[in-house]
């Protein structure tokens, strides 16, 4: 190890002093970018032990409460209050070791960790450390509107907090003198490295060695549930210079016997190499707001998006199979990502364009939007994934993952505009903080960028065509050759272009339709869609189902020759409604409020004084049970999107609007036995067959 400083040097002989070894071929330098790094002097075969960290020197909380025989405090100065310990164990043993390092700081070169502290960042050089939490407000601006921004926030809200509760600690007794010592800046640094630097206690420490202790047996309960829950970390002098470089080389070891932690390579390492540790499986996100460095490739980059689903969908999510939680992160249980897939084989499930989205998104969200119909299908299959469902559209699902695409892109749409919002005023960066939070901030715009032409595409495959439709542009397959069969399955129809099909088809009751919607609106006629959708899209939908419905019970035979896709949908929300019906009763009410009530039954009342229909009335009973499922199915099976004007004042722009989901596929009408609303339908004698 020629040419190394003094400090490094003492610092090889402490540890070898005290059973920390570095393989023969294994040396210590000082890299121009990484800082003190290992590098092979010789090539090194797979299977060697480049280091040996002993449990001796490890530094954590375990060293305070003094767990075992490997694990002593070596203290020189006077121990922390009985009472600081035993309130701060049970929950927050994280705490205890932080302010133990800054006890070890302050006793200088008396600490028994001496050589390892002073090589560490220093607390009066905290921008040393390269973390984005410690650079200075103007560095930190940006990083606004990032996915870096809110844990840096997060950290520093979280350290006070905790600083706080021990310092009262410190200070609520008289046995403890130096409490003023403590200081928030020390215990910002103190967990700084504990947070850069230190290992998980689940893959680090052996049972059997706090096993050994002479706790008492609560005491040895309590810390090996930590330990299990990683509710600490651990320092490892010597094993903590090894850098991570994203490629995954090494295993972990743990030898309780010789007491010894261990790095092994697991490929032939060549002489002069840098020999690396392994941090995890982390995105530049992690690595930038936790280590103050991001590695280059794409595939690192990835961006947060966190879900805030309702107590309801959580039930909803929590009864798939597919719905795994991490017990030591459950505040992340709703957290997910976007990446850049670089993935070229992928297993033959799903739809292509969610493989960039970490698992579970789609599945929680569709539980987030379903709709009772939807909600009583994933709770009767709590095995479906509709994320790894290839044919999702063919399905009972496909107004949901219709909904879902689009929320999802939505979603994508705001977090880029976010970041440009608050990228907007910066201007050119004028140090390498900032020239690091620009290039960061672009690598989680060209993510989500990214993300967003497939769902594009495919929203757009779904919607630009269907066969009820006589516009042009509507009633020619636009879709690439692979999306085209989803059609054969699932059509998405708007109000306008619903009308149009009632006035092909039915002349007569359309005219009487769109004179009746005319003189109760105060509107022109023709009709103008894009001003009708904005507040009435839920009112002339109910409308519209209503006399489908209708058309269909005059003269079914017809109506199923003529009609053959809306009838294959008409028997299957039928089904639908009955197997909704036996689960939830409370459904068959009038879905609407006071106001749109008022235009639907001035609408189908009017409607009814056609001679066409007034040969066959219904009662007051029947004509409110098939309105009240008509405003129900008008609820349920349409999704909000932004759809295209084809007529009107807005022709060309796009609208919000709710477009109905007409499934062809689905339980047909001989499933079951006949239920309480397909007995009723029978029992309606307004055929003229």
């Amino acid at each position: 190890m020629e040419g190394i400083s003094p400090p490094t040097q003492a610092l090889t002989g402490w540890a070898q002093e005290h059973g920390t070894t570095l393989d023969p071929n294994v040396e210590i330098y000082h890299d121009p970018i990484t800082g003190l790094s290992f590098r092979a002097l010789q090539n090194i075969t797979p299977g060697t032990k480049l280091v040996q960290c002993s449990f001796q020197t490890t530094l954590s909380y375990l060293n305070t409460i003094e767990a075992s025989p490997s694990f002593q405090s070596h203290s020189h100065s006077p121990p922390f209050p009985q009472q600081f310990i035993d309130t701060l164990k049970v929950d927050d043993p994280n705490i205890i070791g932080h302010f133990f390092l800054i006890q070890q700081y302050l006793l200088g070169a008396q600490s028994f960790w001496w050589h390892y502290i002073r090589l560490l960042p220093q607390p009066d050089a905290p921008e040393t450390l390269g973390l984005p939490v410690w650079w200075p407000g103007v560095d930190q601006k940006f990083l606004d509107g990032t996915n870096a921004e809110p844990p840096i926030k997060k950290r520093r809200a979280l350290w006070e907090e905790e600083w706080k509760q021990g310092i009262a600690l410190l200070k609520s007794t008289d046995d403890f003198e130096d409490s003023e010592q403590y200081t928030y800046h020390l215990y910002q640094w103190a967990a700084s490295i504990f947070g850069s630097r230190s290992f998980r206690a689940s893959l680090t420490i052996p049972s059997e060695l706090i096993g050994n202790s002479k706790l008492s047996p609560d005491d040895l309960s309590l810390n090996l549930e930590h330990i299990r829950k990683d509710r600490f970390s651990v320092l490892l002098p010597v094993m903590d210079i090894g850098n991570h470089n994203g490629v995954n080389q090494v295993e972990w070891s743990r030898d309780p016997a010789a007491g010894h932690f261990s790095l092994e390579n697991r490929e032939l390492i060549s002489q002069e190499e840098q020999i690396y540790n392994f941090y995890g499986e982390k995105s530049n996100s992690e690595l930038l707001v936790a280590y103050g460095f991001m590695l280059s490739g794409l595939e690192r980059d990835s961006v947060n998006l966190r879900l805030t689903p309702s107590s309801e969908a959580v039930q909803l999510r929590r009864s798939q199979s597919s719905h795994v939680v991490d017990p030591n992160q459950p505040q992340q249980e709703f957290m997910f990502n976007v990446r850049i897939s670089n993935d070229i084989t992928r297993e033959d499930n799903g739809i292509t364009e969610l493989d960039v989205f970490s698992a579970g998104l789609v599945d929680t969200m569709s539980c987030m939007v379903a709709t009772t119909r939807e909600r009583k299908f994933i709770l009767a299959n709590p095995t479906y994934s509709l994320e790894k469902d290839p044919e999702v559209f063919s399905g009972p699902m496909s107004r949901n993952i219709a909904l879902v695409l689009r929320l999802l892109h939505d979603k994508l749409q705001y977090e880029i505009s976010r970041i440009e919002q608050f990228g907007a005023g910066l201007g050119e960066p004028q140090n390498q903080n900032q020239h690091t939070a620009l290039d960061y901030r672009n690598r989680q715009t060209r993510v989500l960028q990214t993300a967003i032409p497939p769902i594009s595409s495919l929203l757009q495959a779904a919607f630009c065509y269907n066969s009820f439709c006589q516009h042009t542009p509507h009633s020619t397959i636009q879709a690439e050759n692979h999306r085209t069969s989803l059609h054969q399955h699932v059509e998405f129809l708007s109000l306008d272009c619903a009308f149009s099909w009632l006035d092909l088809h039915y002349p007569d009751l359309a005219t009487h339709v769109f004179n009746l919607i005319s003189q109760d609106q105060e509107e022109p006629l023709p009709l103008d869609w894009a001003i009708l959708v904005e507040d009435w899209d839920h009112t002339y939908w109910t409308v519209w189902i209503y006399l489908v419905w209708i058309l269909w019970l005059q003269n079914k035979s017809d109506f199923e020759t003529k009609h053959t896709k809306l009838a294959s949908w008409i028997s299957k929300m039928n089904v639908s409604y009955d197997e909704t019906l036996s689960s939830y009763p409370e459904i068959s009410r009038l879905h609407a409020d006071t106001t749109e009530q008022e235009t639907i039954d001035f609408m189908i009342q009017n409607v009814a004084k056609l001679p066409s229909l007034v040969a066959s009335p219904l009662s007051t009973e029947s004509f409110e049970r098939l309105r009240d499922f008509a405003s129900f199915v008008a609820s349920e099976e349409v999704l909000p999107v932004s759809y295209q004007m084809l007529t009107g004042s807005q022709a060309g722009e796009f609208v919000e609007q709710k477009l109905l989901c007409i499934a062809k596929v689905g339980p047909g009408s001989n499933v079951r036995d006949e239920g309480i609303w397909r007995a009723f339908i029978s029992s309606l004698d307004v055929s003229r067959e």
